[in-house]
């Protein structure tokens, strides 16, 4: 991701509306407040599948972070089939900037990195072992199948399109052509909308005509006709427009080959000085800023889209880009922020959000904070979920305090066709640092997330704490019996023992650390479980909910409540 033209719109909204003050007053435990939760789907968000929260990964760091065909990346996968056991099923975008000078050698092996002496990337040459290191996996992983539109070459173009579905017939879910095309060569295009249009018409055209006769006709005919991403396009203000709002009505689906559109949020950035003093710990957890942006700068394309009869999704996305900013998006605030800006954009009806994982990249700009590491190897960048290999930047690979929040989006999607609500910010909590939202399956209320973003600190003296009032919803008219015992969590059945017939039960899981600010991956929790090398340890703690129906949630934590 490259933002290199004005200041973060998200910021400079939370300048003009966030509260003067750093710490408001916390609402206090004995200050309880009720959640109004509808009873039904009416005016929820469209059915979401399980593989709402899916990846973009840079391909120029490929090897790093998977390993190849017979030598996987073991904690990389580990990781990866957690998320599985615990519901989700990503979807893998191997996209970003570099796939923008990227080709297909058949001769070649794994992907190869060409640089500069301080990590900038020329090429990233790949041959079949790239495609076929897809098959380690977990099974039912779709991949987007990514294609240079930035070396104006449709022979590269179309070569990679043809062994990706030559080598991986059955994993290519989607085709796109470039990455960001709002960062390309202004002379290019000249800005020109309908230039653009013309050409990216052009070549898909063409390339499915090439991925249709690799193929065959059957094999041809399951992958469909609308097969491509278009426009990932970012959010900056630049002179060729290119978002879905302005593609559609230049006619860029008239051979009804979209199938979905994508858009880049980064609503902070660390590529210049200037923006790096606002990619703070108390901007990205404001929930007010952060739904401003999603409102202003991304709905129009996604209301675009959703009204020509087209899914739309967040095709790469993090908090701050340029890789990032240290003691920030390394740190539990960026768990918090994962789980609201999903949710956010579940709720405004994007069928996935790809959040993008990858290292410093040398020529996104000439002044912002993140660099390679000085023998040119990977820094990778802080707003990973893991550094998957040990480097001289970042040192042991290890796991950072974000993925929890995968599990956490794992188990709210889990049973697919979910809606979600978002709900009213009750009186009494800091609405610029509260979420809550609502599940429903077959029409019925679920789960319910709470997240608490408001930054707690160890040098606090009050921990900003909410205190819920569920009782409504979870039980009394609903026919609650009472808690009757502890439940355990039957990994391998996937279900919970001791469940008595037709009693109905409410419980809740707490993702937690100590601070905010907590860098050590070992110090989060999610249901009482840690998972630094990728594997769980501890005891699931499912948290019974007492008969007041009252749940409690400190600053910096967040609850998935499963009714």
């Amino acid at each position: 991701m490259k933002h290199l033209n004005s200041l973060s719109w998200a910021a400079t909204a939370l300048i003009a509306t966030s509260p003067t003050h750093a710490h408001p007053p916390s609402p206090g435990r004995s200050n309880v407040v009720r959640l109004d939760v509808p009873d039904t789907a009416l005016g929820a968000s469209i059915a979401h599948s399980n593989s709402f929260a899916s990846f973009s990964i840079d391909p120029a760091f490929w090897v790093e972070f998977f390993g190849n065909a017979s030598n996987p990346n073991e904690l990389t996968f580990r990781l990866l089939n957690l998320i599985t056991e615990h519901g989700g099923q990503p979807i893998i975008r191997p996209g970003g900037i570099t796939m923008d000078s990227m080709i297909f050698d058949p001769s070649a092996g794994d992907p190869v990195r060409t640089t500069s002496p301080n990590g900038g990337i020329y090429r990233t040459t790949v041959g079949p072992a790239y495609y076929e290191s897809w098959s380690n996996f977990p099974n039912g992983t779709k991949f987007v199948s990514t294609l240079n539109f930035g070396n104006n070459s449709y022979e590269i173009a179309r070569d990679m399109a043809v062994a990706s579905v030559k080598y991986q017939p059955d994993l290519v879910e989607y085709f796109e052509l470039g990455n960001e095309p709002t960062n390309y060569d202004e002379a290019r295009w000249n800005d020109s909308t309908a230039a653009y249009v013309a050409q990216w018409k052009n070549w898909t055209s063409s390339i499915d005509a090439a991925v249709n006769e690799t193929l065959g006709a059957a094999r041809a005919a399951e992958l469909g006709s609308e097969r491509w991403w278009a426009s990932s396009a970012t959010t900056d203000k630049t002179g060729l427009k290119v978002r879905p709002v302005d593609l559609i009505p230049a006619g860029v689906d008239s051979a009804s080959q979209v199938a979905e559109y994508s858009i880049h949020s980064y609503p902070f950035s660390t590529c210049d000085p200037e923006r790096a003093v606002l990619a703070t710990t108390e901007n990205i957890l404001n929930h007010t800023g952060l739904a401003l942006y999603a409102d202003e700068e991304i709905y129009p394309s996604a209301r675009a889209a959703l009204d020509a009869g087209n899914p739309w999704v967040i095709g790469e996305f993090n908090s701050i880009s340029c890789s990032g900013n240290p003691n920030v998006s390394d740190t539990f605030a960026q768990a918090l922020w994962v789980i609201d800006s999903q949710l956010t954009y579940a709720t405004r009806n994007a069928s996935s959000c790809n959040l993008h994982q990858g290292a410093t990249l040398a020529f996104q700009s000439d002044n912002q904070v993140n660099t390679a590491s000085a023998n040119g190897s990977p820094g990778f960048s802080t707003y990973d979920m893991l550094y998957p290999r040990d480097s001289v930047l970042r040192g042991e690979a290890r796991v950072l305090p974000s993925f929890s929040a995968q599990l956490f989006l794992a188990e709210a999607f889990s049973t697919g066709g979910t809606r979600i609500q978002n709900l009213t910010v009750p009186s009494g909590v800091d609405p610029d640092y509260f979420a809550a939202y609502a599940f429903y399956d077959d029409d019925v209320l679920s789960k319910l997330a709470i997240v608490n973003m408001h930054p707690y600190y160890a040098n606090f003296t009050q921990d900003f704490s909410a205190s819920i009032d569920l009782s409504e919803h979870i039980h009394g008219s609903k026919g609650w019996h009472g808690w009757h015992g502890w439940h355990g969590w039957d990994k391998h059945e996937g279900k919970h023992e001791g469940k008595q017939e037709g009693k109905q039960e409410a419980y809740a899981k707490r993702l937690t650390a100590p601070y905010t600010d907590e860098t050590d991956g070992a110090k989060v929790t999610w249901a009482g479980q840690t998972f630094i090398n990728g594997t769980a340890d501890g005891e699931v703690q499912e948290e019974r909910i007492d008969r007041d129906g009252i749940v409690h949630v400190r600053g910096s934590e967040a609850l998935l409540i499963f009714i």
